[in-house]
């Protein structure tokens, strides 16, 4: 297989590596909305919403603690916020007066947040592909760059999400990607002047 056969081959990839990214992006950022809606509509209820949360849990459609039984399917933990505390007298008063409002709610807010970093990093990755994509040549220093900085946010944000090891983990990636894709670029500057 010669060299341009090669790049075509990256390209075609790169191509699907896109649309794929771009699917993922549309679904991330869906969740994101409706989490975002979620959270509102939680809100909103207020106390309604405890009053139903409640009513699950007698009723046993629900459950506020963790555990793994046989009988059981499908395990919806709507968590005991009876623990949470706030040094805001505000958000204080909330939680005593409808706690699974206000914790549920947050959650969706956090979740929402989560989903919305996760479809940026999604559409650094789909731009990548894209500009791998339409340049001639795959290894420039435009593309090797291109991809440094969207690897290096990412682990950016391994390091504040899950903690240092997969933000370690991530960098090292990084790193690794990085010289491979230089070497292909001075493999792709000699090949250039032996022609």
């Amino acid at each position: 297989m010669n060299e341009n056969e090669k790049i075509e081959r990256i390209k075609k990839s790169c191509k699907y590596g896109k649309i794929v990214s771009n699917i993922i992006f549309i679904i991330f950022v869906v969740l994101a909305v409706c989490a975002a809606v979620g959270s509102g509509v939680i809100f909103n209820m207020g106390k309604d919403y405890d009053q139903m949360v409640e009513k699950y849990i007698e009723e046993g459609k629900v459950f506020t603690e963790d555990s793994v039984g046989s009988v059981r399917v499908f395990n919806i933990n709507v968590g005991n916020p009876s623990n949470m505390t706030s040094d805001s007298e505000f958000i204080q008063k909330a939680l005593e007066d409808h706690p699974y409002c206000v914790t549920n709610g947050l959650y969706c807010i956090i979740f929402s947040a989560i989903m919305i970093v996760i479809a940026v990093t999604v559409k650094l990755i789909s731009s990548v592909f894209d500009l791998i994509e339409k340049e001639d040549n795959p290894f420039t220093d435009n593309v090797i760059k291109r991809v440094t900085v969207v690897m290096g946010v990412s682990s950016a944000m391994l390091f504040f999400t899950t903690g240092l090891l997969f933000g370690i983990i991530g960098a090292i990636t990084t790193w690794v990607v990085y010289m491979i894709m230089d070497y292909g670029r001075m493999l792709q500057i000699q090949a250039d002047e032996t022609l």
